[in-house]
């Protein structure tokens, strides 16, 4: 494959990847080029853009809110993409993210690369024949389905080591350009190639233009990349201005700059500056010298700075790794590919810092993993009449009543009571908004207290547990949810537990059909975010960047991915922990004592997962271990690896929603809705694989050293766990597998399941 045009300088990425922990907006990917890439914000994304502007029309000519979704479906739907119906999750991200005029989730279009020209395969993709079938425009609007990215860092080089940004570089181009009209375009600039260089042009080739006519192309060398980056705690982003270093380090070497400076100024015209009005700057690497920054040596042709002639030692890049310069807020995922040569960029300070200080930037490889850091949540489609235990009609009905209230009170300051009373008429409210009822006394009655009920005013202080609180509930006093219409896309039943389970487990369910959708929140880099809860307050570790670019009013969409599976849902008995935790209290309290004999400290590394085992205590290492078991237990029974599994833990000691269960389901990107999960589930095998991946969990092959271990992983938060009997693949532990000791399964002093075993 020769990419040789502008049209063909594609990177194929999952789709299930952009919105993994790793990938996303702001995150830089390397293309098998070998070349980095920025993802742009979802306002960069065509089709994005196109679904947002869709649903402000829609808004602007409707306002009943359930007449906007049905005709936002309706107008994606129509496009071929992909319309994700699940209104409890709009309803939590519009909290969460304060988005009010959310709307819908969109699919991310999975848009596959021919490998043989590395262009995408259009001609019988199903949004094509969609947009052909609604009369719209189909022909070369391939790429509005694509993902947007923007080259980042900026600064490439030749062969012989000119370093330029790639807008020098384009320059130089249109130059041969204009030399060779017949046999170069400014679309064969792709991937970035020299043409400053003598040794650039390669050759002529033959290739095929837009009729299909043989053309000759002229063939020059790629740049290279450099690999160097600035990052933020506050998730902003910039290139190192290699002028101002090499002006800066200079005046270091010459003792012009004191030894605390650590170039704060660096991004600073005024108080660093480039080298020389006019730089020519050379990267040259030392082929004599060890691997490393000492070896890499920066100058300029134009002032001689660098050179090693007369007052200008050579300088290398040695110590770099020290640099701290000012933060200057860039926010280059937000470029506009018609104007890149401004980057946008916001004010940016300590976070948490009384006096305003301004925040500090260090160096990075574009690879290295603190560069990015994406805040995901994931959602299990529960359906908003069960998650909320009320009537469709009737959510319909107090969202559209409370939104009526909010407008009135705009104008004119009134009590709830006051506006029922009053200015409230029920009658027109039911004829006015279609809503069509059985018992209209009875809803009356309803409509009422939901309305004037106290608890609407209360804020909910952790609304993610919450949230899990919903499915929990809805798996726990459901013992069958039915296939009807209502309720698609969730579909499970209870088991019949074999007798030596009964006092474990409250209940096992067969999920028969579930779907789950990812969306990004926002991003961070240096440090990842972190939720953290103390004595029921939540607080995060930082804001994030948002992976979006205009106003928040003005966002009516986000994209997601979501996914069809299967699972196999677990509820432990309350009273058979409380038991067992009661019965073996005195060796309970002395084995887990460093974790929960105190509060962690609130500046300790991995707060977030100290913090969890803190507050649901034995239960967590008991829910979290028995997870990881069955993981790896199916994993041989069914034929699933561990990385097409996923657990959806629901552990609280909260007294108002005590939970103790656990969701195995089968993760993103994997063919997850055969049957081979939940043909597990039938109460003659349950048992079979309990027994087994408790036998299984006995032995390691590190043992006695993982069986004694008093602590082991990341923060020493697993105890006896470890590769060869325990951990699971990243992609299927939620909890980083922390949290993890086999012995409180299996040891045959304290372990909850010791009666049970072979």
């Amino acid at each position: 494959m020769k990419v040789l045009k502008q049209n063909q300088y594609n990177q194929g990425v999952g789709k299930y990847k952009l919105l993994s922990s790793t990938s996303g907006v702001g995150s830089i990917i390397t293309t098998k080029l070998g070349s980095y890439v920025l993802i742009s914000d979802i306002h960069k994304w065509k089709f994005i853009k196109w679904v947002n502007s869709k649903i402000e029309n829609i808004r602007t000519n409707n306002t009943d809110d359930r007449r906007v979704y049905e005709l936002s479906k309706y107008e994606i739907s129509n496009r071929g993409l992909e319309f994700i119906d699940d209104q409890r999750f709009i309803k939590f991200i519009k909290s969460e993210k304060n988005l009010e005029n959310l709307v819908c989730l969109v699919g991310i279009p999975h848009m596959a690369l021919n490998e043989s020209f590395n262009t995408p395969n259009w001609k019988n993709h199903p949004i094509k024949t969609a947009l052909k079938n609604a009369g719209e425009q189909y022909d070369g609007v391939s790429s509005h389905y694509m993902i947007s990215g923007t080259h980042f860092p900026k600064w490439f080089k030749n062969s012989d080591g000119e370093l330029k940004l790639i807008r020098e570089w384009l320059t130089i181009w249109e130059k041969e350009c204009r030399k060779y009209p017949d046999t170069l375009k400014l679309e064969n600039f792709a991937p970035p190639r020299d043409a400053l260089s003598k040794k650039a042009f390669i050759r002529e080739l033959n290739s095929k233009n837009e009729d299909g006519n043989t053309i000759k192309i002229r063939e020059y060398k790629t740049l290279e990349q450099t690999n160097l980056i600035l990052i933020c705690p506050n998730g902003h982003l910039s290139d190192i201005p290699w002028a101002n270093y090499l002006r800066w380090k200079t005046e270091k070497y010459l003792r012009l700059r004191s030894d605390e400076d650590k170039g704060q100024n660096l991004m600073s015209s005024e108080m660093v500056g480039p080298c020389c009005s006019n730089p020519k700057l050379k990267w040259t690497e030392s082929k004599t010298k060890s691997e490393g920054y000492g070896s890499i040596y920066i100058e300029c042709n134009s002032c001689g700075l660098g050179s090693g002639s007369d007052n200008k030692p050579k300088i290398n890049l040695e110590g770099i790794n020290s640099l701290e310069p000012y933060c200057i807020g860039q926010k280059p995922w937000e470029l506009d590919s018609e104007n890149p040569s401004i980057t946008p960029y916001e004010n940016c300070f300590i976070r948490n810092d009384n006096k305003n200080g301004r925040e500090k930037m260090r160096i990075a490889l574009v690879t290295a993993n603190n560069v990015y850091y994406a805040n995901g949540f994931s959602s299990l489609f529960i359906p908003m009449h069960i998650a909320e235990n009320k009537p469709k009609e009737l959510i319909e009905a107090i969202n559209i009543l409370e939104k009526k209230y909010i407008k009135y009170f705009e104008r004119t300051a009134i009590t709830k009571n006051e506006y029922w009373r009053t200015k409230f008429d029920f009658n027109d409210f039911i004829i006015d908004n279609d809503i069509n009822l059985e018992n209209e006394g009875l809803f009356r009655t309803q409509l009422e207290s939901e309305f004037l009920n106290n608890k609407n005013n209360i804020e909910i202080s952790d609304k993610h547990e919450e949230y899990r609180w919903q499915e929990y509930r809805c798996f726990s006093i459901h013992s069958i949810l039915p296939d009807v219409e209502i309720n698609k896309g969730l579909r499970f039943k209870d088991i019949q537990l074999p007798n030596e389970l009964v006092n474990l487990f409250k209940k096992i369910q067969q999920v028969e059909e579930l779907r789950v959708t990812n969306v990004q929140l926002d991003f961070t880099r240096v440090k990842p975010k972190e939720r953290i809860v103390v004595n029921g307050e939540v607080r995060e570790s930082s804001s994030g960047q948002n992976i979006f670019s205009i106003d928040s009013k003005e966002l009516f969409t986000l994209p997601a991915n979501e996914t069809l599976g299967e699972g196999l849902f677990f509820e432990f008995s309350n009273e058979s922990i409380d038991r067992w935790i009661s019965d073996n209290i005195v060796v309970l309290e002395n084995r887990f004592e460093k974790y929960l004999k105190e509060l962690p400290s609130h500046n300790s590394q991995g707060l977030s997962s100290k913090m969890k085992i803190y507050n649901n205590k034995y239960k967590h290492f008991l829910i979290h271990s028995f997870s990881h078991l069955m993981m790896r237990e199916l994993e041989f029974s069914c034929g699933y690896p561990t990385a097409s599994l996923k657990e959806r833990l629901y552990i609280s000691t909260n007294p108002e929603k005590q939970m103790s269960g656990l969701l195995i389901y089968t993760a993103e990107g994997s063919e997850g809705s055969m049957g081979g999960l939940i043909s597990q589930g039938e109460p003659e095998k349950i048992l079979e694989i309990i027994k087994k991946g408790l036998e299984r969990s006995i032995d390691c092959s590190s043992d006695p050293l993982c069986w004694e271990s008093d602590g082991q992983g990341i923060f020493d938060l697993n105890l006896s766990a470890c590769f060869s009997c325990s951990l699971v693949a990243e992609t299927a532990c939620e909890e980083m597998n922390l949290g993890l000791d086999r012995r409180v399964l299996v040891d045959e002093d304290f372990g909850y399941f010791k009666n049970i075993q072979t």
